[in-house]
């Protein structure tokens, strides 16, 4: 009884079951059919049935996605997670820094569209690719507080909440502890 409950539990039969399951029986009937062979040769023809079943499923893999456009996309390791969200905050700093610049007019216009549009277009793939697998919280959603935007005292621009300077007009903002 405990064989059948165990049986349950597995794994669906796949595509790579039935190959490895195909090459197998393809090896075994060629080692039947080809009598009074050398043991290395018979070896040898196993190990071409079981290549060629491997083969087809590398093939048939590769058919599935160009066909299904993607493919069997795994999710994603706790190592590569940080990775992104690490290239996902160096690409958002970015895109702070560069609005900075244009508010400084250190950008012309047309550059700060074409990065800005790079930029974002990085930070979007980036997210999708996070979004694969949930992460787990850091806080619970009743700890994490978004700050208000900091207006400039001088010129009233509002500025993000972490910003030290004004990036209309270069002020100090005084609401930050340095």
């Amino acid at each position: 009884m405990s064989s059948e409950t165990s049986t349950d539990q597995s794994a669906p039969f796949t595509a790579g079951h039935f190959y490895v399951l195909l090459s197998m029986i393809s090896a075994t009937a060629a080692v039947v059919v080809s009598r009074h062979t050398h043991p290395v040769a018979l070896l040898l023809i196993s190990a071409a049935a079981l290549a060629a079943g491997y083969t087809a499923y590398a093939l048939h893999k590769a058919l599935l996605g160009l066909w299904s456009g993607a493919g069997d996309e795994e999710p994603l390791g706790v190592r590569q997670r940080e990775i992104l969200q690490q290239e996902k905050a160096l690409v958002l700093r970015a895109i702070k820094d560069l609005d900075f610049d244009y508010g400084m007019k250190k950008v012309s216009e047309a550059d700060y569209t074409d990065m800005l549009e790079r930029l974002r277009a990085r930070a979007l793939l980036l997210m999708q690719q996070l979004e694969r697998v949930p992460a787990t919280p850091v806080a619970p959603p009743s700890k994490v507080r978004r700050a208000a935007p900091t207006p400039c005292a001088r010129c009233g621009t509002r500025n993000e909440p972490d910003a030290k300077f004004c990036k209309q007009c270069g002020d100090r903002l005084g609401s930050v502890n340095a």
